[in-house]
């Protein structure tokens, strides 16, 4: 019997970190969703701002700006359906008799669609740098560094991005 309540324990604990990542995962989907129809303060949209902070120009600039919109189509729709399967992970763990098996598919499905994001992402990247210069490549990689740090500071610590102090008090006892 205590080992029941272990395991019951431990799947509510992972259906509300699986919780707390979908509604994370659906507020950047619908914000980047947002990002792509409004156009910055210069009035021109995302892509085309990085385009032109990289100073691409011609064909390679058409090429990358459509590298960026497949990637950002094909991003939202792996999200959707990692909401889609979190939704579905969540209601399996909670039901009456969870069935392991399905738990196990489910937490599969979610690992390789988090496989072929990475894949689509890695892609994208590597694609994009296909067509710049050096200087241009350099300048990339700055502002995928900039969105990378800022996509961690809403992580696991708490808000604060990595490298800088963690400004939360200390635990109690702690100095």
């Amino acid at each position: 019997m205590k080992r029941s309540w272990v395991w019951v324990a431990l799947l509510l604990s992972v259906g509300i970190n699986i919780g707390i990542l979908a509604t994370v995962g659906v507020s950047r989907v619908r914000r980047e969703a947002r990002s792509e129809r409004s156009p910055d303060q210069n009035g021109a949209p995302p892509f085309e701002r990085i385009a032109n902070h990289l100073q691409l120009e011609g064909e390679e600039r058409e090429e990358f700006i459509e590298i960026q919109k497949r990637l950002f189509r094909a991003s939202r729709q792996h999200q959707e359906a990692l909401h889609q399967l979190r939704a579905e992970l969540r209601h399996e763990v909670m039901s009456d008799s969870p069935k392991p098996a399905k738990v196990d598919e489910l937490l599969a499905d979610i690992g390789e669609t988090h496989k072929d994001l990475n894949r689509l992402m890695v892609e994208s990247v590597l694609a994009s740098r296909k067509i710049m210069t050096p200087e241009q490549q350099r300048r990339y990689v700055q502002i995928l560094e900039r969105i990378q740090d800022g996509s961690r500071r809403f992580g696991s610590r708490g808000g604060m991005s990595p490298g800088r102090p963690d400004r939360r008090p200390p635990p109690p006892g702690k100095p």
